[in-house]
């Protein structure tokens, strides 16, 4: 199948990629666990920019992700940093904080991020984007629902699942081998963040390397348009708007989205309270 020979041709880079670059770097597997819509894509962007580093796509969570819809709720491959041994490379995947995935990454010591997003803005990106990827299980309902009509459907579906997700991760997430990491942080002070993501990670933090890194992967570049390589870029980068969701949601949705996770918000920092 073709993730099955993607995975062969990106192992086989990643390896010669080690062969040449590994000298340069104690940690040769650069691990993220990012929400969806949560901008993993251009995290991955970001450390795919260090020489040598390029992206291997798991093909047991691509075909999951392709039959259901999402990998979330994936657990890893038992054998899985067993069979990249040897490579350089970045695994940007779903996953949940399961005991499993905690234990598999303990295990191996590997160090990994954490990355979220203010879930309203998820369920903006995510109604979007599914309308826009035929291959995705939900196309063909989405694209018959008005912004109201798939928001609420998230809503109903996905947004108890991914504040779970979060709350997975915070709970069982090594903290001395991780870090966690907002998306809005991420977008507001760019550098800054991304130098403390290079030092988890034993990569170069320096200001010059991590200020090119930043400038050649903003954002704001990445959401224009195709350039070589990013072919299917728009099926990714939307607006990326953090707190989207304040001009876009009515106050019905509010009202659901307050009754489902309002508490949550207010926990994990995003509201002082419900008065939103």
């Amino acid at each position: 199948m073709t993730c099955r020979w993607d995975y062969g041709r990106q192992l086989r880079v990643a390896r010669d990629n080690f062969r040449e670059y590994g000298y340069l770097y104690s940690t040769p597997l650069l691990f993220v666990a990012g929400l969806p819509k949560s901008g993993t894509t251009w995290l991955k962007r970001m450390l795919t920019s260090f020489p040598g580093f390029s992206e291997i796509l798991v093909p047991e969570a691509t075909l999951y992700e392709m039959n259901t819809g999402g990998s979330h709720d994936f657990d890893v491959p038992e054998d899985l940093f067993a069979r990249l041994d040897g490579a350089l490379a970045v695994l940007k995947m779903h996953v949940h904080g399961s005991d499993h995935n905690i234990r598999i990454l303990k295990d191996a010591g590997i160090p990994y991020v954490v990355l979220y997003r203010d879930l309203r803005d998820v369920a903006i990106s995510h109604y979007y984007y599914v309308r826009r990827t035929p291959w995705h299980p939900g196309y063909q309902k989405y694209k018959l629902l008005s912004f109201e009509e798939g928001i609420r459907c998230f809503a109903d579906t996905l947004l108890p699942q991914f504040a779970y997700w979060i709350r997975t991760w915070q709970e069982n997430m090594d903290t001395a081998r991780s870090i966690e990491v907002r998306y809005e942080d991420l977008v507001s002070d760019t550098e800054e963040v991304f130098k403390r993501i290079a030092r988890l990670y034993s990569l170069d933090s320096s200001s010059q390397v991590i200020r090119r890194i930043v400038e050649m992967n903003r954002f704001e570049n990445l959401t224009g348009g195709r350039k070589k390589g990013m072919e299917n870029a728009d099926s990714f980068f939307r607006k990326g708007i953090v707190g989207d969701w304040i001009s876009q949601f009515p106050e019905s949705l509010k009202d659901i989205f307050k009754e489902s996770i309002g508490d949550f918000l207010v926990e994990t920092g995003y509201e002082k309270n419900l008065d939103w």
